[in-house]
């Protein structure tokens, strides 16, 4: 009898390493390798970020089809879609406004100032 249940015990280990590997094999390969992220300082207590990951705004992802996020130094955050507009942003916000930023805001400065190349035209958070 204690033959069995020693291999009972080594035929679990095996199926959940086995299980275990297949997990992490599937998740490699679901994974988005090209997620992208570009970050702003709108102003001292907020950060704007955008990427390239579809926006999932009902009614807004058909005309801004890529994800924006607000982050406030006190954690909150408001989400929106953004669009590329000849040489600037377009940030529709969730249920909100709009906000319109030079797209090179987002780059920084080669120096590694981290400083924005440009300020923002117009915006409203």
């Amino acid at each position: 009898m204690k033959e069995v249940w020693v291999i009972r015990v080594a035929l679990g280990i095996i199926l959940t390493l086995n299980l275990f590997w297949i997990g992490l094999v599937l998740s490699s390969l679901l994974a988005k390798d090209g997620d992208k992220f570009l970050h702003y300082k709108f102003n001292p207590r907020v950060v704007l970020t955008i990427s390239n990951i579809d926006c999932m705004i009902p009614g807004v992802k058909d005309l801004f089809p890529y994800s924006a996020i607000a982050t406030r130094d006190d954690g909150e955050r408001l989400i929106g879609c953004y669009r590329g507009e000849g040489e600037d942003i377009i940030i529709q916000w969730y249920h909100g406004d709009q906000t319109k930023i030079p797209a090179n805001a987002f780059l920084l400065d080669p120096k590694g100032t981290k400083e924005p190349l440009q300020p923002p035209v117009k915006g409203s958070l």
